[in-house]
C-alpha cells in the first residue's frame, strides 16, 4: 500500500460515514445531551475497532467464506437494528430532557424542571447497544471485504495485516470527525429547540426499524430466490 493511498481511502471512507444510516439512527436517538451522544459515538467507535482487528487477522475473510455466514450476520444484526428500534420508539425522548442540555449550558428551559429527578442514561449501556449497532452492521463487513481490498498491495513493504491495520485506523478517524460534528450540532440544536427531542427520537426508531426490516426482507428475497 502506497502511503499517498491514505488520503484518498479516507476521502472515500468520509463518504461512507456521511451517508444517513443506522449509525445516524443511534447518535440521534442519543442527542438528548452532549455526553450521551459521545457514549453512542464511542460505542460505534468500539464495533468498528473490533472490525479492524478482526480484519486484519484475517478473521474477517475466513468467516466471510464460511457458507450462510453473512446472511446469518445479516439477520442477527437486522433484529438487532428492529430491537433497538422498538426500544426507542417504547420509550421516546421528551421535551423534559431538555434540562440535561441546560444544565449543560446548552438550552434554556422555560418549565420548572427538577435536575435531580432526572437521571441520566448510564455511558456504558449507551456504549454496548452502540458496539452493537458497528460491529453487527453486515454494510460494516462489507466495508472491509470490498472496498479496503482496492486500497491494500500485496507488492507493498507493509505486510497486510499493517495495511489493513492502517486503513481501519483512517476509517475510525474519518468517523470521530464527522459524528462529533454531528453529535455537537444535534444536541445545540435539540439544546435550543427542546420540543424536537420527541420527534427527532421517534424518527430514529422509526429508521433504526426500517433499515432492519429492509435487511430481513432482503435475506428472505435471496433466499426464496
Amino acid at each position: 500500500m502506497d502511503t499517498a493511498a491514505l488520503p484518498a481511502f479516507f476521502a472515500v471512507s468520509l463518504v461512507v460515514v456521511i451517508t444517513p444510516g443506522a449509525d445516524w439512527a443511534y447518535i440521534l436517538s442519543h442527542a438528548t445531551s452532549l455526553r450521551e451522544a459521545l457514549a453512542a459515538i464511542g460505542g460505534l467507535l468500539v464495533g468498528y475497532l473490533g472490525h479492524t482487528l478482526l480484519a486484519a487477522a484475517g478473521l474477517t475473510l475466513a468467516v466471510a467464506m464460511i457458507p450462510g455466514m453473512l446472511s446469518a450476520l445479516t439477520v442477527v444484526g437486522a433484529g438487532y437494528l428492529c430491537w433497538l428500534g422498538v426500544q426507542t420508539l417504547r420509550h421516546p425522548a421528551t421535551a423534559h430532557l431538555a434540562a440535561r442540555a441546560a444544565g449543560a449550558g446548552l438550552a434554556t428551559v422555560t418549565a420548572p424542571i427538577d435536575l435531580r429527578s432526572i437521571r441520566p442514561a448510564p455511558a456504558r449501556a449507551i456504549m454496548l447497544r452502540g458496539a452493537g449497532v458497528s460491529g453487527l452492521n453486515p454494510k460494516v463487513v462489507l466495508l472491509f471485504l470490498a472496498l479496503m481490498p482496492q486500497f491494500v498491495s500485496a507488492d507493498a513493504t507493509w505486510p497486510l495485516s499493517a495495511q489493513i491495520a492502517a486503513l481501519g485506523a483512517m476509517h475510525v478517524l474519518a468517523t470521530v470527525t464527522f459524528y462529533c460534528a454531528l453529535a455537537v450540532i444535534a444536541v445545540r440544536v435539540l439544546g435550543a429547540r427542546p420540543q424536537l427531542f420527541h420527534t427527532v427520537s421517534l424518527v430514529s426508531g422509526v429508521l433504526m426499524l426500517l433499515l432492519g426490516s429492509g435487511l430481513l426482507v432482503e435475506q428472505v428475497v435471496s433466499a426464496l430466490g
